[in-house]
């Protein structure tokens, strides 16, 4: 009956579906001609009028992680590959358009952004491209970043990404910009205080962090904040050691900082608590890795790949912080390094 379905799509969340699946699905379904069920489905979509855009609930959360780009015996990929945590299964995707290796890749509103990074030429990159998984291909982002970059920093924060500092033609960079879907075009932003490269990005609590990294000699140990609504930067408590090549990864209100290289490959894991500003060592991995990529997934942390005394690995591992201990999961189909790990 009637009623019983409008008493169930009632629960239904049309404001976070697509525009062109709403018209073209939705609302051409017979089941929804009557006038209250057009009055419900008005009513479901109000809180998308005047632009404000629905995120999915917090309590999904991301389930699926995709691997973009990197290197593989010091060829540049332009491989994209899902791992499914909850199958532990891999499944190759669309490719981008060309190889990326220390490249930069986030998710926003439901689509990868890859941006910037080196080609096989070792050129570092102004371009971008965006993958849609509804339809597991690729498109060019017609805006060119005001400088191009490789072994950067990339963020997704309030609707904007921001690409920070990374190395340009064998300088390090301090600037940052930030693209804007809705002007289409990317703009410079108050820069870091220190220049970075192979720095690890990560978003917390609506800021975001910039660590370690390379500035000069030794890596750096340092950490700022940057705090879009004021465009500035913050210094907050240095890491335990520095560190260049390292992931860092959002998970229950702390920054989980994995790996990456101090003169040697490290295996070493440190949590950073915003509350406190202080870092705590954890239980190590049990390889050394650096390049190599983390995501966080149900409440724990996955890194994969990276290199180790110039061998590519293609092992992974899961990281829970219940028991501070770490277990093998299913390997790349291949190792390598220099690669972006996204949940979504």
């Amino acid at each position: 009956p009637e009623a019983e379905l409008l008493a169930v799509m009632r629960h239904v969340r049309f404001a976070v579906m697509a525009a062109g699946f709403l018209r073209e699905t939705v609302g051409a379904w017979p089941a929804l001609g009557s006038a209250e069920a057009k009055d419900m489905l008005f009513n479901a979509m109000l809180p998308s009028v005047g632009g404000t855009k629905l995120v999915q609930r917090s309590g999904i959360g991301p389930r699926l992680i995709y691997f973009v780009g990197g290197a593989s015996e010091d060829e540049e990929l332009r491989t994209v590959e899902l791992y499914d945590p909850q199958a532990a299964s891999w499944t190759q995707l669309t490719g981008m358009a060309g190889p990326r290796a220390f490249l930069g890749c986030v998710a926003l509103e439901g689509k990868l952004y890859a941006v910037g990074g080196e080609d096989t030429e070792g050129q570092s990159l102004d371009t971008a491209e965006v993958y849609d998984p509804q339809t597991n291909g690729w498109q060019p982002l017609a805006a060119k970043m005001v400088t191009e970059r490789a072994a950067f920093g990339l963020a997704a924060m309030g609707g904007k990404i921001y690409a920070i500092g990374g190395m340009v033609d064998g300088s390090i960079q301090e600037s940052v910009e930030a693209y804007d879907p809705q002007l289409g075009s990317w703009a410079l932003v108050a820069s870091m205080s220190e220049k970075r490269f192979a720095h690890a990005s990560v978003v917390l609590d609506g800021k975001i962090y910039a660590i370690g990294g390379l500035g000069g000699v030794p890596p750096l140990d340092t950490v700022e904040v940057y705090d879009p609504q004021a465009d500035s930067w913050q210094q907050v408590a240095s890491m335990p050691q520095g560190l260049l090549f390292h992931t860092a990864a959002a998970m229950g209100g702390k920054i989980y900082v994995t790996g990456g290289s101090n003169q040697d490959t490290l295996d070493s894991v440190c949590v950073y608590d915003p509350q406190a500003d202080a870092w705590t060592q954890l239980a190590s991995m049990s390889n050394g890795r650096r390049g190599h990529a983390s995501a966080v997934v149900g409440g724990k942390l996955y890194v994969f790949g990276g290199s180790n005394a110039d061998v590519d690995l293609s092992t992974a591992e899961v990281y829970d912080p219940a028991s501070d201990s770490w277990v093998q999961v299913p390997s790349l189909t291949s190792g390598r390094n220099s690669m972006v790990a996204v949940a979504l």
